[in-house]
């Protein structure tokens, strides 16, 4: 059994080594061939060429697994994750696993090794995204997203391994990148109020931002509101769903994330804008008479009644923050963390906090807004020192 030596030019202009050859016919009767790449010399092509053939004469062809990582890719997506995980979950994963596939797609999974997967880990960071001038090679990737990429290629190659197509998952060994800490953007208390002045009188704009400001409720939370929702009287909110936007399934209704429902009370000021609202609303019921969405009865909606598409909603808010001058990256989720950060800073207890944004426990709260809870360290250490002035001057009893 003989292999043959290739020689690959990449995008960046440096010059790579691969190998293939055919250790038999499959089941089918169709050729194996197998193919690995990514060396950085011809003599380690050649070497592990000699090492392939000698493992594969040592196993049955029959027992190889002919597809290549993105053939794979494919079944799992349609046998596994179509199956179990939500469709704007599937979204991303197909989208993830894109960038995966063009660096080592055509390799056949029993092939990958921690040294693929890490070098290719590697370049995605390095120049994994979109061609710019500034970056003609492609610009860099955030840690975060080749870690999401990893995650993936993981998820897949665990499946792999549970359908017997691989015998050890490589993604065990692989070194990722680290994940610096990225502190939870908010905006002040004067930004906060030129982007509510900019949206006054907006048909649905100023209450999504009012609201959203006031609640910490996610996107999608806020866009399948419907009037019995909100009890004006009490001053209660009630989040049982969310809309989500997919590619694969449209705009549909489901639980909201974690799949947790709650209540919890709503600002004065919040509850007079939600009645103005709906005093502009009903012009627009009247107008389209029985052609309005009334059996949504939704409190965000287009003119018409019906749904507003999320991403288009996220789309119209960040052109709002970017028109007003704001940071980079402020976008509608930034209204969530304003909401929590404020809260935190003010001494509103974690629990509270952690509930009304509907975190699965207070862990999670306090890790992402580890910045707002510096306040209550120093209260504890005024606290301290004021319980400590007291004893000092025989105002407290030692015990």
């Amino acid at each position: 059994m003989t292999g043959s030596i290739t020689k690959h030019k990449q995008a960046n202009g440096r010059i790579s080594w691969g190998y293939h050859f055919r250790p038999g016919r499959d089941a089918a009767g169709k050729w194996i061939r197998i193919t690995k790449q990514g060396f950085s010399t011809k003599r380690e092509a050649e070497d592990a060429l000699r090492d392939a053939i000698t493992s594969s004469q040592a196993e049955p062809a029959a027992a190889r697994d002919p597809r290549s990582f993105s053939e794979f890719f494919a079944a799992w997506i349609r046998e596994y994750a179509e199956r179990q995980c939500e469709p704007k979950t599937v979204d991303r994963y197909v989208e993830l696993g894109a960038y995966a596939s063009r660096h080592f797609g055509s390799m056949p999974i029993v092939d990958l090794t921690p040294l693929t997967l890490e070098r290719a880990f590697n370049e995605l960071l390095d120049h994994g995204g979109k061609r710019t001038k500034e970056h003609p090679n492609g610009r860099p990737l955030s840690p975060k997203t080749v870690r999401e990429i990893a995650s993936v290629v993981n998820g897949t190659l665990k499946t792999a391994k549970r359908w017997q197509a691989i015998k050890e998952n490589p993604m065990g060994s692989v070194e990722l990148p680290k994940l610096a800490h990225k502190q939870a953007q908010a905006l002040e208390r004067t930004q906060l109020e030129n982007v509510a002045t900019w949206v006054q009188g907006h048909e649905w704009l100023e209450l999504l931002i009012e609201l959203d400001a006031a609640t910490g409720c996610r996107r999608g939370e806020l866009l399948a509101l419907q009037w019995p929702d909100i009890d004006c009287e009490n001053r209660i909110l009630n989040v049982s769903k969310s809309l989500q936007q997919s590619k694969r399934a449209g705009l549909r209704i489901k639980l909201p994330k974690g799949k947790k429902t709650r209540r919890f009370p709503l600002p004065a000021s919040a509850i007079e804008a939600v009645r103005e609202h709906r005093r502009r609303q009903e012009r627009f019921r009247d107008a389209f008479g029985p052609d309005y969405r009334t059996d949504l009865d939704l409190i965000f909606c287009t003119p018409e009644g019906d749904y507003l598409k999320p991403d288009s909603v996220s789309s119209k808010v960040s052109l709002l923050m970017r028109s007003l001058g704001l940071p980079k990256g402020v976008s509608l989720h930034t209204l969530r963390h304003t909401h929590a950060s404020h809260l935190l800073s003010m001494g509103v207890s974690l629990p509270a906090v952690s509930k009304r944004l509907g975190h699965a426990n207070t862990n999670v709260t306090a890790q992402v807004y580890a910045h707002a809870l510096e306040r209550d360290e120093f209260e504890a250490a005024d606290a301290w020192e004021r319980s400590i002035g007291k004893l000092n001057s025989g105002d407290g009893k030692r015990q």
